[in-house]
């Protein structure tokens, strides 16, 4: 698997657990849950990336991956507040 085609399935895999995380109030289980759960996913496929793929570790690859997940992370929290802050002015 490509280095940017595994950062494309982070992202995808991340951003569900963004809306999840904004949701959540600050710091309790669940906005915890919802930034370890997919870490723990990624660290998999990294791993299912390196022995069924044959691609080794890289910077690159890692640099690519937590981008990915922190940009998954911030914009799907933003569309979130966004959303209800819209919903709010409408009522």
């Amino acid at each position: 698997m490509n280095d940017y085609l595994l950062a494309v399935v982070v992202f995808v895999l991340a951003f569900p657990f963004g809306f999840w995380r904004a949701r959540s109030k600050f710091r309790s289980r669940d906005w915890m849950l919802a930034i370890h759960i997919p870490v723990a996913m990624i660290i998999g496929l990294r791993l299912v990336n390196k022995f069924y793929y044959n691609i080794g570790f890289s910077w690159r690859s890692l640099l690519l991956n937590v981008t990915a997940f922190m940009l998954a992370q911030y914009l799907a929290g933003l569309i979130y507040k966004r959303r209800t802050v819209k919903k709010k002015l409408e009522l």
